[in-house]
């Protein structure tokens, strides 16, 4: 929001002849200009844009992670929470597992602060186009996702062997650390790779369906090569559910719908694990593999929800009608 303002109005001089005066300048503040409408991948693209703000939100926000993780790490350290490195990365233990959350929800705080450092005010439209989370569509996705979700997770549990195996000694203390945390570690990791990334890089770009290309590419790539495994089947899963991420980001103008499917994916998969035992497959690390039926399953899940949250934002409004133009805002 940028405002503007006057300097002192300065009288006329008494002593002025009338007919030499000439009209008191304006004070009121000039009207702002017409703000061209775009779509989410050029919010931050606007008359202001020069190639180097994209770099600085990067630096700023990399920074600000690695602040925040720091201090987040020392925290727990120097409180005696976690007494070793081998205790960090047990996904058993509940203490790791809310450190773990706790250190990618950073990014949060971090991508919102590059892009207000990078591109100025407005940082909010990393959310979505209207400039914040809306909250009833995101609550709306949930709902809707859940029980969808929920029947395909047990249609892969089931087909899988559907083997029970012993809960983990803490598993209430997991159960309380996930419900608690999964969803701003879901929610950080959206924000930053459909987000503040799309956006930075989609800044660059003059054409926004160009823009949305390219940023759905690396998008796609950096958050499945992330996640550790180079298992041809995981990658294929991870990358289309970040592409199909950037879809929905860009067609709903925001990223609820797509922090709503990764929140509740999270959630059951983690709740699963507990409940049923095998929390330690349920994590996608160096180790990790899947078969193309898995991943075939998934791609054919993930596309089913896409069309499903579709459907729901153009009946509310959301999404313009159609499957190919962008909200705008």
């Amino acid at each position: 929001m940028s405002t503007s303002t006057t300097g002192p109005h300065t009288p006329q001089t008494p002593f002025a002849p009338p007919t030499t005066l000439l009209p008191a300048p304006s004070i009121e503040p000039a009207a702002p200009q017409p703000t061209q409408a775009r779509s989410y991948v050029h919010q931050m693209r606007g008359p202001s844009h020069r190639w180097w703000r994209p770099l600085l939100a990067l630096l700023v926000a990399s920074i600000a992670a690695l602040v925040g993780m720091g201090v987040i790490t020392g925290a727990f350290i120097a409180t005696g929470l976690v007494t070793s490195e081998e205790q960090m990365f047990d996904v058993l233990d509940p203490t790791a597992s809310l450190l773990g959350n706790l250190l990618i929800a950073v990014l949060i705080p971090a991508t919102l602060l590059g892009l207000r450092v990078g591109f100025g005010p407005g940082a909010g439209r990393v959310l979505s186009v209207a400039g914040r989370m809306r909250w009833a569509w995101l609550a709306r996705c949930g709902a809707v996702l859940a029980p969808i979700w929920a029947a395909y997770l047990a249609i892969a549990w089931l087909a899988d062997g559907a083997e029970v195996l012993g809960r983990p000694e803490h598993w209430v203390g997991l159960l309380v650390v996930s419900l608690l945390t999964t969803p701003l570690q879901a929610a950080a990791e959206e924000i930053f790779m459909r987000g503040g990334l799309v956006q930075g890089l989609g800044a660059w770009v003059r054409s926004p369906v160009v823009a949305l290309g390219v940023t759905t590419l690396l998008s796609a790539a950096l958050f499945a090569l992330a996640h550790g495994s180079m298992d041809i089947w995981i990658l294929i899963d991870l990358g289309w559910m970040a592409a199909v991420g950037c879809w929905l980001t860009w067609r709903t103008g925001g990223l609820e719908a797509i922090i709503a499917l990764h929140v509740v994916n999270n959630l059951l998969v983690i709740t699963l694990g507990l409940l049923a035992g095998g929390l330690e497959q349920s994590y996608v690390d160096t180790g990790a593999t899947s078969t193309p039926l898995a991943a075939g399953a998934s791609v054919a899940a993930t596309t089913l929800v896409a069309a499903v949250l579709l459907h729901l934002a153009r009946r509310h409004g959301i999404a313009p009608q159609g499957w190919r133009e962008p909200a705008l805002g």
